[in-house]
């Protein structure tokens, strides 16, 4: 068989004694494979670089031969020899597709709440998940740690990095209230359970008064209500109702824990950063467990501002460790996140607050025992129209 990268040619032996051409050939240690016969026609093939002597024992044999088809990458890269622009600016787009594809060009922030876009668009900014780094830049385990720690309001923070996409996977608990339209009828019902305070409304009646206790699901101001021309009319009810709740919050934190600390090796890298890309002066990307602080400069030449930023980068390498903590540490470290959850709870005012405070085997247990003043209401839609009685004539 022809092979892939030798060159080779198929040729017909015609005329004359095939076998008396083939015979020669073999003698003079010319190299003619693959002979075969069909319908009464001879082919073989050949090297290209002795089929010039092929032709000189087919002509003393008196055979001819005709090429048929050639064969090897040579024959095809030959003819685009004498064009060197095409092949040029091939190898120039090749080399460009790959240098692009070493960046980040998409970042997908999925379940991201509108009130946090801002805010967790510039944390992501910051600790370099943007469009135009490199895709080596982002190390999806070490940038998780860090955004729990800047992001306490999720739950969960997952990223990952594929191709030249960066995601970014945000989890917050509790279910999306779908929102009631104005000219939609509606009840104002308590969400959760409580001492009324006081109880206000601009539309719709009201149905709870001070001091009275409520669970949810209990109407506080009601849509529905008789007009005077005595017939039932429904409305979107709107009003505040604020009501003392209690909560209890309870932190575990264990003596034994694995922590990030600084090693204390520091790697400066410095970087021009141009329409969305980053270019590297002096140093690479570490490999490991880092945490990134920088500077920026714009680019000022004669007065004039050019949209380039200089970028001072300090790198901090991070080891995980096991520490032991003490139970008065532990407290400390639960009472702050316990602080950070009372502070993300919905209220007015914190009216009163108690703790308490259990070593365990393993760690120590804080609970905080909390009174809130808060607004309780929640808006539920009213879906069956009520029928007004018929009178019945006399």
């Amino acid at each position: 068989m022809p092979g892939l990268f030798k060159k080779t040619v198929c040729f017909e032996i015609t005329g004359g004694s095939a076998e008396r051409f083939l015979n020669v050939a073999s003698r003079r240690w010319l190299n003619v494979f693959n002979v075969n016969q069909k319908e009464g026609r001879i082919f073989a093939f050949g090297s290209a670089s002795e089929f010039s002597a092929l032709c000189a024992v087919a002509e003393k044999t008196g055979c001819q031969l005709d090429v048929i088809s050639h064969y090897g990458i040579g024959y095809y890269t030959g003819k685009y020899r004498d064009r060197w622009g095409f092949a040029t600016g091939f190898v120039l787009f090749a080399v460009t597709m790959w240098f692009l594809s070493l960046f980040v060009w998409s970042v997908d922030v999925e379940n991201l709440p509108q009130e946090y876009a801002v805010s967790v668009s510039d944390i992501l900014y910051d600790e370099g998940i943007r469009v135009g780094v490199l895709s080596s830049s982002i190390d999806g385990k070490v940038l998780g740690i860090v955004l729990e720690e800047r992001l306490p309001q999720f739950d969960m923070i997952l990223v990952s990095q594929m191709g030249c996409k960066a995601r970014v996977q945000l989890s917050v608990s509790g279910p999306t209230k779908k929102r009631i339209e104005e000219h939609e009828p509606c009840d104002l019902i308590a969400k959760e359970s409580g001492q009324i305070v006081s109880a206000t409304a601009s539309q719709g009646t009201i149905f709870v008064k001070d001091g009275e206790i409520v669970v949810p699901g209990d109407v506080l101001v009601s849509g529905v209500f008789d007009s005077l021309e005595e017939s039932i009319v429904m409305v979107h009810a709107k009003g505040s109702v604020t009501a003392l709740v209690d909560k209890t919050f309870s932190e575990t934190v264990n003596y034994e824990q694995i922590i990030t600390e600084p090693t204390g090796h520091i790697i400066n890298i410095n970087r021009i950063m141009a329409f969305g890309l980053e270019i590297p002066l002096f140093g690479s990307l570490p490999k490991g467990n880092y945490r990134r602080t920088f500077e920026e400069y714009p680019l000022r030449l004669f007065g004039f501002d050019f949209p380039i930023t200089v970028r001072r980068e300090q790198w901090h390498e991070l080891c995980y460790t096991e520490k032991q903590f003490t139970p008065e540490e532990c407290t400390a470290q639960a009472e702050k996140k316990l602080q950070r959850r009372i502070e993300k709870a919905d209220h007015i005012e914190i009216v009163s607050s108690e703790r308490t405070v259990n070593e365990t085997a393993n760690g120590v247990r804080v609970t905080r025992y909390v009174t809130f003043l808060k607004e309780i209401t929640e808006e539920k839609p009213l879906l069956v129209e009520p029928k007004p009685e018929s009178i019945s004539s006399e």
